[in-house]
């Protein structure tokens, strides 16, 4: 462990994914502080899981209130930019630490006029705040160097599948039958057109089945020939109905970068998902492990549906085996060693740790 290094981490509305934390928390065990606010799904187990107590805020703002607590932290992880109490912080540990202060974000490039004008002002105004930037994979990595981020002081992967829960269990070849979409039941999830796309599927003679986890205004929509629609689970279920299928499908019209597409691919399943899906630009081999849809309109969701119903045990397999590779790239490990690179990097010269 690195000598004198007290990092506080936070996670805003902490996320399945926070767990690849685990063996950055093994690695320092009490020296780390772990704050979050709640998630909208409660993860039952989790700092059991963890193995770590995390302080839970109210609202993301209580750091500022709370800073006595921290005083003595010279690392500081936290989600966004959005919050003037973790800014305060931010600098007020500064002065008196010298802290080195990474943001985690999860946004991906889309070049758009909000994001050019979100460049402007991070240059101007955000980026004296940070020494270095935690982002999920590629896209991340080209919005925070657009936003004026040195290109050595971007990490990754911050966001992925943790290994414990996220496995393949089952070889694809021998799963149901079955598409699986699992998410907020939402437009923005495209699960308009997806209902729509798979409506077209069964009316083309299409065979397989498609299974809904979520909840979300369009959860009426969610009913037709063959399809099944449950709420929200437990993470360890969600692992079991990705093991119980072969082909998971995330249509968005915008997702940052789509957590659970690296934990279907953890799962070894196959990909149907739209390029603006952030990780499909880390996840997805297309030809290899799934297809991207470059338009979001029913006739193209059909199509990718009709071309896996076609496709041979010996293809589902390798797809599934590339699944797999790909999603450990972004697992506990892969944090780990992100995560002690830029602290190594950050602290290296600093010889006034408290």
């Amino acid at each position: 462990m690195m000598k004198g290094l007290k990092p506080i981490v936070f996670w805003e509305g902490f996320p399945v994914c926070g767990l690849l934390l685990k063996r950055v928390v093994e690695e320092f065990g009490e020296d780390i502080i772990i704050t979050a606010t709640r998630p909208k799904v409660p993860f039952e187990g989790l700092e059991r899981t963890l193995n770590h107590e995390i302080l839970w805020f109210d609202e993301p703002n209580d750091i500022w209130k709370r800073r006595d607590e921290f005083s003595d932290r010279n690392l500081i992880i936290h989600t966004g930019w959005t919050h003037k109490g973790w800014l305060h912080y931010d600098k007020y540990m500064k002065k008196k630490n010298k802290a080195k202060v990474v943001v985690v974000v999860d946004n991906s490039y889309r070049g758009d006029i909000r994001q050019t004008f979100g460049a402007i002002y991070f240059r101007l105004f955000l980026k004296k705040y940070f020494d270095a930037a935690f982002v999920p994979g590629v896209s991340g990595r080209k919005l925070m160097e657009f936003f004026g981020m040195p290109r050595d002081k971007i990490y990754s992967p911050n966001y992925g599948a943790f290994e414990e829960i996220y496995k393949s269990k089952i070889p694809i070849e021998a799963r149901k039958n079955e598409f699986l979409f699992v998410g907020q039941l939402n437009k923005r999830k495209g699960l308009d057109v997806l209902i729509e796309g798979f409506n077209q599927y069964k009316r083309e003679g299409g065979s397989w089945s498609l299974r809904i986890l979520g909840d979300g205004e369009l959860r009426s929509v969610c009913n037709g020939k063959d399809i099944t629609c449950e709420g929200f689970m437990q993470p360890s279920q969600i692992a079991d109905s990705m093991n119980n299928a072969k082909v998971f499908i995330l249509p968005s019209r915008l997702d940052n970068w789509g957590t659970v597409v690296c934990e279907a691919a953890a799962c070894g399943m196959q990909l149907i998902i739209t390029k603006t899906v952030g990780a499909s630009d880390d996840i997805l081999e297309e030809g290899k492990n799934g297809i991207k849809l470059y338009k979001l309109e029913p006739k193209y969701i059909k199509e990718a549906l009709l071309y896996f119903e076609k496709m041979d045990d010996k293809n589902l397999k390798k797809g599934s085996e590339v699944s797999i590779e790909k999603a450990q790239a972004f697992d506990s490990h892969a944090y780990y060693r992100a995560f002690m690179s830029f602290a190594d990097e950050l602290i290296k010269n600093e010889n006034n740790l408290r």
